[in-house]
């Protein structure tokens, strides 16, 4: 990985650069609001020098984590970027004791699906009309890392 870039725990003045990422990767953006929340959860930027390029954000507690949010900057796809965010964060979780992770995608996301399939998540189940903006089902993932 070229070491330019970095992964940061996130800080309130991040949500500007999460906000404009989330318009140009999601159709359903996440509004600020929910953002000013994830303080409360575990939330980590992926830093290019000093500049935001992509985060993802967990929730949960004791052994489990889910994965609430997670998007790279398209301009940064395809390079092994979210990848590299993905496992990285994951392993610090690990070593701090979390051994299952969950998170939902939708349908369509071949991609992100690819992705996680990819780092040793499997699908273990659906949920109906989940996502709006368009209407879709998700697929929930998850992984047990011993």
């Amino acid at each position: 990985m070229d070491v330019s870039f970095r992964i940061g725990v996130a800080v309130p003045s991040d949500i500007d650069a999460f906000q404009e990422i989330e318009k140009q990767v999601f159709s359903n953006p996440w509004p600020r609001e929910a953002f000013s929340g994830m303080f409360f959860s575990w939330a980590f930027t992926l830093l290019k020098e000093e500049e935001v390029i992509g985060y993802i954000i967990y929730s949960g507690g004791a052994d489990e984590m889910v994965i609430l949010n997670f998007a790279v900057r398209p301009d940064f796809q395809g390079k092994g970027l979210g990848e590299y965010l993905l496992t990285e964060t994951m392993r610090m979780l690990y070593d701090r004791g979390i051994r299952n992770f969950y998170l939902d995608v939708r349908m369509s996301n071949f991609k992100a699906q690819s992705l996680y399939k990819k780092v040793g998540f499997e699908e273990i189940g659906i949920r109906r009309n989940y996502y709006s903006k368009p209407e879709e089902d998700a697929i929930v993932m998850g992984m047990i890392m011993k």
